[in-house]
């Protein structure tokens, strides 16, 4: 997990995970981070949601594991399979922040605006201090329009940031939904000098779609 979140040496984070899961087939821990940590950020989806899929029947009543599958279904862009796990992972624990988190994303993606609005707010209702979720919201009210609302999204966020670290991938997402993209390159650049765990997705995360064609994200 170490090699594949700080280093980025992807061959070497595989050996240690194919290791692990060799030693214990039935550690559903490996398997969930060997997915998410090391085949997303390769782009190998087939073999993530294999990974997830095996994670999820090893242990059916984690949370994290369910809401992960929930995701790599989003980034292989099936929305429709993607909704149906989130709605499995809140009724396993209607109190999980991030089971709403996933759901505001792929509400977002099938154009649900209103929707993911209203999933992002209820993951802050169980998670006030999220960054994570008050980013979610400020891209989503950007995306519907709601500038002057997706503008308090980001001073909640420089408010948190004066307390404690945040993660400068916050910012990026943010800037990015509010059209300043050299603003947000300037902030993923940060993400990626401070390994931010988000960075991983870029390759696969549908949310960064619209900068494919952008050299500094192939840069990145």
């Amino acid at each position: 997990h170490v090699r594949a979140t700080q280093d980025w040496d992807w061959q070497g984070a595989e050996r240690e995970f194919q290791l692990a899961i060799e030693l214990d087939p039935s550690y559903a821990t490996a398997r969930h981070w060997y997915a998410m940590s090391c085949l997303v950020p390769m782009g190998r989806l087939d073999l993530a949601l294999e990974q997830m899929q095996m994670a999820q029947s090893l242990d059916p009543v984690s949370s994290i594991v369910a809401r992960d599958l929930a995701v790599i279904l989003a980034y292989r862009r099936d929305y429709e399979a993607a909704l149906e796990q989130c709605d499995h992972t809140i009724e396993l624990n209607p109190h999980f922040p991030p089971a709403y988190w996933a759901l505001g994303i792929i509400q977002e993606q099938r154009k649900e605006l209103d929707e993911a609005v209203a999933a992002f707010q209820r993951a802050i209702n169980l998670s006030p201090q999220s960054p994570r979720m008050h980013a979610a919201l400020g891209r989503t009210l950007a995306l519907a329009g709601k500038r002057s609302l997706a503008a308090r999204s980001l001073q909640k966020l420089e408010a948190m940031a004066k307390q404690r670290y945040l993660s400068p991938f916050e910012f990026a997402v943010v800037r990015f939904s509010l059209g300043q993209i050299d603003l947000g390159f300037r902030w993923l650049k940060k993400a990626c000098e401070h390994r931010a765990f988000d960075v991983l997705a870029l390759k696969v995360d549908p949310r960064f779609e619209e900068l494919k064609d952008d050299a500094r994200f192939h840069a990145v």
